[in-house]
């Protein structure tokens, strides 16, 4: 009778230590991540605020991955519980895996009130679910397929040697001291308008399409500096009570959204003559409006982008010496020179995703709909994934390169300025052979000096920018003098 009493007695312990020890592999949900001390109501705001607001937020986030761990949760300021990440792991899930088919990403909130406003259709980088996939696919086989760039290389290339044989021109006492912010824009843009345009074309622009150029890139500027400036204030009372700061960014939307569709429509008047991005987009078939939505935010996205990052490798070229000199000598050391420019200032420095259904991220069990934040900027500068890792060392990406052996860590995939997945940056080739040719020769034809006395920082104005210009004085270049 006891022993009868003891065999149920003794499976019933085994079973409450099965389950015991069952819910201790539960799955963590959002509520047991790391989250930063926070007060009722205000949150982290007064915090964030004191650390420099949104102008600062790479670094703010930066130092809370330090504090709290490669994954916390944050609401910064909202009612939305944002998940941040910096682990390299965790971001090629999230971009490989768990993106899904229609990846989604967050877009800067004033963009998407002044769509819903005023029902402006835009590009590629709005458009969600089988509408982008569509037109996603398309640009890809002209953009991404192998070998596609080649069809751009004539285009670029003229393009350079126009800007590098404009400098030479105004080279007065043998030192030019350009504008870099708008020379480089300004460049950026002639390149995607080159490229649509094509080798074989026969457009000559007018001195009023100059003009609208000229326009066009001023009012792309304004709208990441307006944007930033509305980054965490009320938007819908900046909206209602029509404010000023609502009322610049309104403009310069405005302004970029109709001088980018009068630019996109000359182009496509002249497509049929033409080899450019322009004619094959209308060899497929695609509406003409169509077009004219997705390369207005095409040439938008480029111009900020590409230059940025040209600026940011000049200025880091400028106080390397022997960086400069190991380029002049090896050119396809270009690569990795942009490459590691990259990882220190992507202009970049947040890769975002939004959920599309319940999943596993690293062990935490998250909700669909939940926004995912890659900190790129982290990820890029952390000692753990690069040695040496505040250091310019372009050579840190040449595999067979002898000095890599004093550098332990390299995990190439923390560093992602183009992102990865299906929604990775749809210009990211364009992009390189753009960027590889202009600073190729630019060291090829001039020597440069930073004349900055103060510090250059970087700041978020939506992508990573100087918080000062950079002023680099240019002058020819002797081939047969040392840099």
């Amino acid at each position: 009778m006891h022993r009868n009493h003891g065999v149920p007695l003794l499976r019933l312990l085994k079973f409450n230590k099965f389950l015991s020890s069952d819910a201790s592999k539960l799955p963590s949900t959002i509520k047991n991540m790391p989250r930063p001390k926070s007060m009722p109501l205000l949150g982290t705001k007064l915090q964030f605020i004191a650390a420099g607001s949104g102008t600062k937020l790479h670094e703010y986030v930066d130092s809370r991955h330090k504090q709290l761990g490669p994954i916390y949760c944050e609401k910064l300021g909202g009612n939305t519980d944002l998940v941040f990440i910096s682990d390299p792991m965790l971001i090629r899930t999230l971009l490989l895996t768990l993106e899904g088919k229609y990846p989604i990403h967050i877009l800067p909130e004033p963009w998407v009130l002044y769509e819903k406003l005023y029902g402006s259709k835009r590009g590629l980088f709005f458009m969600n679910g089988n509408e982008w996939l569509e037109n996603r696919r398309v640009m890809n086989k002209h953009l991404l397929k192998e070998l596609s760039e080649t069809c751009f290389e004539i285009p670029v290339r003229n393009t350079v040697n126009n800007l590098i044989q404009r400098w030479k021109m105004k080279m007065e006492n043998g030192t030019f001291v350009p504008n870099l912010e708008s020379e480089l824009y300004r460049f950026s843009i002639d390149v995607i308008i080159a490229v649509m345009s094509g080798s074989s074309s026969t457009f000559k622009p007018t001195k009023h399409y100059k003009n609208l150029l000229a326009m066009f890139t001023e009012a792309v500027k304004r709208i990441f500096q307006t944007t930033t400036k509305l980054y965490g204030l009320p938007l819908n009372v900046c909206q209602k009570l029509n404010l000023k700061v609502w009322r610049d960014f309104q403009e310069s939307v405005d302004v970029s959204l109709s001088l980018a569709h009068k630019i996109v429509g000359e182009m496509l008047l002249h497509s049929k003559e033409s080899n450019g991005l322009i004619n094959l987009l209308s060899e497929e078939n695609m509406k003409p409006e169509d077009i004219k939505r997705i390369i207005a935010d095409f040439v938008i996205a480029a111009g900020d982008t590409t230059s940025y990052t040209s600026i940011w490798t000049l200025f880091l070229l400028s106080k390397n010496k022997d960086v400069r000199q190991e380029l002049y000598s090896r050119k396809s050391y270009i690569n990795y020179v942009i490459k590691e420019s990259m990882r220190l200032y992507p202009v970049a420095p947040f890769l975002t995703r939004i959920l599309p259904k319940e999943c596993m991220l690293g062990s935490y069990r998250l909700d669909k709909g939940t926004p995912i934040i890659a900190s790129i900027y982290t990820s890029g500068r952390d000692e753990r994934n690069f040695s040496k890792a505040d250091e310019y060392l372009p050579y840190r990406w040449d595999r067979n390169d002898a000095r890599k052996k004093d550098l332990l860590n390299h995990v190439s995939s923390a560093s992602l300025p183009f992102a990865l997945g299906a929604r990775s940056c749809i210009g990211k080739k364009l992009a390189m052979l753009q960027m590889t040719e202009l600073i190729s020769q630019i060291v090829e034809n001039f020597e440069f000096k930073c004349l900055n006395e103060d510090e250059i920082d970087a700041i978020t104005s939506q992508v990573l920018v100087p918080n000062k210009d950079v002023k680099l004085a240019f002058s020819l270049r002797k081939p047969d003098v040392n840099l």
